[in-house]
């Protein structure tokens, strides 16, 4: 009982550093070429995959009410089920196959590609100054800073994020729920359809609406992906899984 006490404490200890979570030690400042690559990499790949785990868990659930239809509404089970509803934008509260469509993981390749990307390596002004990851906009003034080159009758801020972590579930709720991204959730779904990995490379191609620079900026991830073998990554944690999350969705 003891041993379980403690790997708890160790859990939550280990929880609570990835939300305290705010910019990159200074160490990595001092750090060029190869070496800044790795760190910053390995950095964010537990952060990233400690995220899909809590998007895996929601999946599990949505699997666990096997398709059941009017559930009690005083149940904590049916509560849990409109908080997921809401959080991920499905229309019906009972849309299986939305749920299951929405609520899966970002490649850690594409996510750690887009980080690469949306924050110069850790050393634009918006990720040292707002934790912000993925480029992320707003319009409310209270959780913006605004850009500095923002021009003239523009409302758009830059969002401003408590810490790293909470950067990285926006840009995952982003993908999994936003219209824009219908495309990269439609050929996921494919991929775990027919039971292959869920690949960054692949689904790069559907983020040509992420960046006005279109199929420029599709390019510059790909180029990342390959050049670092980042694939690997979602290999090896997918590997890993345990089966009852990755149920094929049911079209009939």
């Amino acid at each position: 009982m003891k041993y379980i006490f403690k790997i708890l404490i160790l859990v939550f200890a280990c929880f609570n550093q990835l939300l305290a979570d705010t910019g990159l030690p200074k160490e990595y400042y001092k750090l060029s070429g190869d070496s800044a690559k790795k760190y910053f990499f390995n950095y964010f790949k537990n952060r990233i995959e400690a995220e899909n785990n809590k998007i895996l868990h929601e999946r599990r659930f949505i699997i666990s009410l096997n398709r059941t239809i009017n559930l009690d509404t005083s149940l904590g089970t049916y509560k849990k089920l409109k908080e997921l509803q809401e959080k991920y934008k499905v229309k019906n509260i009972y849309d299986y196959n939305q749920y299951l469509e929405r609520i899966d993981i970002i490649p850690t390749s594409l996510a750690l590609a887009q980080a690469v990307t949306e924050s110069g390596w850790g050393k634009s002004r918006f990720f040292k100054e707002a934790n912000n990851i993925f480029g992320h906009w707003t319009y409310n003034p209270k959780i913006g800073m605004i850009p500095l080159r923002r021009p003239a009758g523009q409302k758009h801020f830059i969002r401003i994020f408590p810490n790293l972590q909470a950067s990285i579930s926006a840009y995952m709720r982003n993908l999994n729920r936003t219209a824009a991204y219908s495309d990269f959730r439609k050929k996921r779904k494919k991929m775990r359809e027919s039971e292959n990995i869920i690949n960054g490379l692949s689904l790069s191609d559907t983020m040509n609406k992420y960046s006005g620079i279109g199929h420029d900026y599709v390019k510059i991830l790909r180029s990342i992906i390959k050049t670092n073998d980042l694939v690997s990554l979602d290999k090896k944690f997918q590997s890993n899984l345990n089966k009852t999350y990755l149920i094929p969705i049911n079209t009939n």
